[in-house]
């Protein structure tokens, strides 16, 4: 990879868009957004062209709910948390290139427009169904007890749920198939009454199609059968709309329950995933000056979503299966899962008070970002739960990063040469066998950070491999600032600039010998105590 050229190919990188009714936390950094950082920082480091784009959920019912409970209106939440959430993404040097508001213009009206025109192609094709089903209503209130304010048990494990699915076992579910339903709030099931309402869902692809795209994309065992068990419920299809008042209201009307009126029919979250996909293609067609959409057959576009587990269903089936439907747009050529990142044992919660938000981490003093984005690195949830254990990070930040790493760079820095000499074919060949590596990891079906951190210890203990020739540290020095930086971008880019070089680091300019800057070295991590960090955490565990 290092003295070649290759032709850059366009990339559109779409993590799977936060629900704006709380900041982030490192949990969900940890998962769909550090996968997509590093995974663009490296294609820009060999050359591509990706994009990263996604948004805020503003209509998730959550949103309606975190306003109810804050005494405000869900355009409040949705704006000020679609701050919040940019915030802490930026804090752990999360590069989103276009981050889309879907409340605020000139979004709102692209989406809205991506809404229309794509129900209207799928009534054309036949695929939208209209269903009879039932769910609670309070009169008083004027409103339905669905989404978060319907509580009860899974039907399929019997954990405790609330909306339409069950975080402990992936099943999908109406609001009459919950076991033993209740209201979250009292008043609204005081005089609760079930009502008959006329739903729209989205017909599918077949079983057939479904497992040929469950091949494709090289899908655990696990998460195919938290579809299959959604299109065994729902008959072939889910649900394309929810009689919520917040929300991007449906063109067309619904016909009301005989007696009760016409019913409000806004686009479920779930399914405005295809639709908020689309709106990702046409502004990348833009950004990049081509003429189709990124997701048309007729685009070359690599594109790629990041999402958690829980995620599976909004991506798999209504994303990609849609697609297939639709016609005239491509699935995501690939979907990057990772299952839950904990912290000490327990989920991340930020309504139980149990979480560590990103951007307050990121202003510990003496902890540089890099040092915490290498830990989450490190335990990346990508096939299995994790944990973020506050001793083990103190200790990798103190022995790994202020300690060994920290020594061989000072140690290296002392004794590297004015005027390097040109990169030893023994260096390159070393250096190409760990990029191909890291290119393994990241620029395939599954994004693998643990490994990609693996590549980087192993030319980082091979500090020794060259003696103390003074070429050798230099070229190690600029290895380390290469290998290092999709991970730990700014320590990376300053150990690049220090030894003369320009820009980010990458494979194009690496053989360029430039002169390091004189003066010594000024080490960038340092130890971290537990009195150090104790102020980012919760309370429970202070």
């Amino acid at each position: 990879m290092l003295s070649t050229r290759r032709v850059p190919r366009h990339y559109l990188l779409a993590p799977s868009e936060p629900t704006p009714n709380g900041p982030l936390h490192l949990g969900h950094i940890a998962g769909p957004f550090l996968r997509t950082d590093v995974l663009a920082r490296f294609l820009r480091l060999r050359g591509d062209l990706p994009v990263v784009m996604t948004g805020t959920d503003a209509y998730e019912p959550w949103v309606a709910m975190k306003a109810r409970t804050s005494g405000t209106d869900p355009m409040t939440v949705a704006s000020h948390y679609h701050r919040e959430i940019r915030t802490d993404l930026e804090a752990l040097r999360i590069g989103i290139d276009t981050f889309v508001d879907p409340v605020e213009e000139p979004w709102h009206t692209e989406f809205r427009e991506e809404i229309d025109s794509c129900v209207r192609r799928l009534r054309e094709r036949g695929a939208i169904v209209t269903r009879t089903e039932r769910m609670p209503y309070d009169p008083g209130g004027g409103r339905f007890v669905i989404g978060p304010l319907l509580l009860g048990g899974c039907p399929d494990c019997g954990a405790e749920v609330a909306g339409y699915f069950c975080e402990e076992c992936g099943a999908h579910f109406r609001p009459e198939e919950i076991t033993g339903p209740r209201a979250r709030f009292a008043e609204d099931e005081e005089h609760w009454e079930w009502r008959d309402v006329e739903s729209l869902f989205v017909r599918t692809v077949t079983p057939a199609e479904l497992e040929t795209e469950f091949d494709r994309l090289d899908l655990a065992e696990r998460h195919r059968d938290t579809v299959r068990a959604l299109v065994r419920r729902c008959g072939g299809g889910f649900r394309l709309s929810v009689p919520e008042r917040w929300g991007m209201p449906l063109p067309g009307h619904l016909p009301g329950h005989p007696g009760h009126g016409p019913v409000p029919a806004s686009l479920f979250s779930y399914a405005g995933c295809f639709m908020f996909a689309r709106l990702m293609g046409e502004l990348h067609r833009r950004r990049i000056g081509a003429e189709a959409n990124s997701f048309s057959p007729l685009s070359d576009v690599v594109t790629v979503t990041s999402l958690g587990s829980d995620n599976i269903v909004p991506t798999v089936l209504c994303i990609n299966a849609v697609a297939l439907v639709h016609g005239d747009t491509r699935p995501y050529d690939r979907c990057l899962i990772n299952e839950f990142h904990l912290l000490e044992g327990e989920k991340f919660s930020t309504s139980r008070k149990h979480a560590i938000r990103a951007s307050t981490v990121a202003r510990v003093p003496g902890l540089p970002v890099d040092a915490t984005r290498h830990y989450l690195a490190l335990v990346s949830p990508e096939t299995r739960q994790t944990d973020f254990v506050v001793r083990e990070f103190l200790a990798h930040v103190n022995g790994r990063l202020a300690g060994e790493l920290e020594s061989r760079v000072e140690a290296a820095w002392k004794s590297r040469p004015e005027v390097p000499g040109p990169l030893p074919g023994r260096v390159l060949t070393a250096l190409n066998d760990r990029l191909e590596r890291m290119e393994r990891a990241l620029d395939g079906p599954t994004v693998r950070l643990v490994e990609t951190c693996a590549v980087l210890d192993s030319w980082i203990d091979a500090f020794a491999d060259g003696g103390d020739t003074p070429d050798w540290h230099y070229w190690w020095l600029k290895g380390v600032a290469l290998l290092g930086h999709p991970l730990m971008p700014d320590y990376c880019t300053d150990l690049w600039h220090r030894l003369g070089a320009h820009g980010e680091p990458n494979t194009a300019d690496f053989t360029d010998t430039t002169p390091p800057s004189p003066g010594a070295y000024a080490r960038w991590f340092h130890p971290v105590s537990e009195a150090d960090f104790a102020p980012c955490l919760p309370a429970s565990l202070r």
